[in-house]
């Protein structure tokens, strides 16, 4: 009766060591924008917007950030791409910045509806996302940043 023990023992822990699968993914990073930016989601040029610039585009308190990673496509007049990642202090900070980061999109819907109307549906679709005290903004190709937002967890 001891022979079969042990190795069915093992194989049970080999078993549940198993079923834990990948770990969630817990915070966005400045590397999931570079992913994201390699990813062909979005068209045109895109160059990085300095931090301290972010803070104020996006109406943050300069207190609670401890890092950002922003890009926006180089002729905002013609594409409505840009990707960022925040990095905050706390939970309650990155609620406050996936708000503004929802005002800010708003903001562009009612503006890009005069200027380039093209690029309204870009907007409309935009990813925002909170983790911890992370939060995602990407307007992209749609299909394409959907694509490349998954392969992040």
């Amino acid at each position: 009766m001891k022979k079969w023990m042990i190795p069915t023992l093992l194989a049970a822990l080999l078993l549940l060591s198993g079923c834990g699968g990948a770990s969630e993914k817990s915070a966005y990073t400045a590397e999931d924008v570079t992913t994201l930016l390699d990813s062909g989601a979005f068209t045109g040029d895109m160059e990085q917007v300095e931090s301290t610039v972010a803070v104020s585009l996006f109406g943050l308190d300069a207190d609670t950030v401890e890092e950002i990673t922003c890009y926006m496509a180089t002729n905002s007049s013609v594409s409505a791409d840009e990707v960022a990642v925040f990095v905050l202090t706390d939970e309650d900070a990155a609620a406050a910045a996936e708000s503004a980061c929802q005002a800010h999109v708003e903001s562009r819907i009612e503006s890009s509806a005069q200027y380039c109307p093209d690029q309204v549906p870009k907007l409309e679709d935009a990813v925002i996302s909170r983790l911890g005290n992370t939060v995602l903004l990407a307007v992209g190709e749609t299909e394409a940043l959907n694509t490349a937002i998954e392969s992040l967890t």
